[in-house]
């Protein structure tokens, strides 16, 4: 009989994590998972139901409703699992609050992103409080380890690394779609820059689009994409009201179709303020884009000067001057695409990563 994985999120919308997670667990076959959301099962459900992963959904609908705690304790009770897994901070809350305290099983968070930012101070307080109710976490990263260790402090060896996997041989097959570039108005000759992130304050859009203004100056012949939604959208879109260059960018919104957005652009520019491990980068560098970012501890694990063109956070001048250096040095793009790919091929495979995982599950649960 397999040992049973539950994991436990509030929802499986289309997020980094989420997406880790829809590419990783089928993978994982020697176990039994079932996902159980908290709030609504989320776009991807569909997808994991036709990978055989149950969702079982609790339909919370905040954290004061208390018929949802009886749902969610009888659903645990009823599929007996051998660990729990939790992902992000509201499942994390209630794993530990909860679960870990009336059921006593063994609660495992998944850590994703480090929280080096003022509107995340609640959940630094909390992480810290609740650290002694944790025996063992997973991270995502070497940062996010060291985040933990240094600002929460939890003991570094209760903290096991699994990194973000890609399946580099998907991305590889993917080509050039032309239907896809007359319906985004590209046109013969075009220099597209990409960005894939969520509209957040803390991905630092607002620099992209002071730097892809400064450009645009320069160079007309550029168009922005960005992938993605949230609640930075209407700013945005404000900040770009009186720049020459905005009818130059494009707010895509959610796709479903990102690897092939990515396979039509020229450069990936990622201007987070702090990460986990980007899913992102990963998907771009497993597309051969060569890849513009910020030079931060999170985005270090995985890229370098050999594979990348690392610019100063919150700082759009020097966006602009990356940029601007690799759109019109087609050598050096040529060079940054097969490092950066040769990088995710031999390290960050998801067979790689399922190993890892795999081994790790095994001796979590054994313990």
């Amino acid at each position: 009989m397999k040992n049973k994985v539950l994991h436990l999120i509030q929802a499986v919308d289309n997020g980094g994590c989420e997406n880790m997670m829809l590419r990783t667990l089928p993978l994982l076959s020697d176990f039994e998972h079932i996902i159980i959301t908290l709030h609504h099962p989320g776009e991807l459900s569909e997808q994991f139901k036709q990978k055989n992963i149950p969702i079982i959904n609790i339909g919370q609908k905040n954290v004061f409703d208390f018929f949802s705690y009886a749902r969610l304790l009888k659903e645990v009770k009823r599929n007996k699992p051998d660990i729990i897994i939790t992902y992000l901070f509201h499942a994390d809350m209630i794993g530990r609050l909860f679960l870990g305290i009336i059921t006593k099983n063994k609660i495992i968070p998944f850590l994703r992103t480090t929280y080096n930012h003022k509107k995340y101070l609640v959940a630094r307080l909390f992480e810290k409080i609740t650290k002694n109710l944790v025996q063992r976490y997973i991270a995502n990263s070497e940062s996010v380890k060291n985040f933990y260790v240094n600002n929460i402090g939890v003991k570094k060896e209760n903290i096991s690394i699994i990194n973000n996997g890609i399946d580099v041989k998907f991305y590889e097959k993917i080509r050039k779609d032309e239907n896809l570039q007359k319906e985004l108005g590209i046109r013969k000759g075009e220099q597209i820059i990409v960005c894939v992130a969520n509209l957040h304050i803390n991905k630092g859009h607002q620099y992209l689009l002071k730097a892809f203004e400064i450009n645009y100056k320069n160079n007309p012949n550029i168009k922005l994409l960005l992938v993605g939604d949230g609640k930075e959208k209407i700013n945005l879109k404000k900040q770009i009201d009186n720049y020459s260059s905005k009818n130059n960018v494009l707010f895509l919104g959610k796709r479903n179709d990102v690897p092939k957005i990515l396979k039509i652009s020229d450069i990936f520019v990622l201007p987070t303020l702090f990460e986990g491990m980007s899913n992102a980068i990963m998907e771009a560098m497993a597309s051969g884009l060569p890849i513009a970012t910020t030079d931060i501890p999170e985005n270090r694990e995985i890229l370098n000067e050999k594979n990348s063109c690392l610019f100063k956070t919150s700082n759009a001048n020097d966006t602009a001057d990356k940029i601007a250096f690799l759109l019109s040095n087609p050598e050096l793009r040529s060079i940054l695409k097969e490092s950066s790919l040769r990088t995710i091929r031999n390290n960050f495979d998801i067979n790689i990563i399922k190993k890892k995982f795999s081994n790790l599950l095994d001796r979590l649960i054994k313990e």
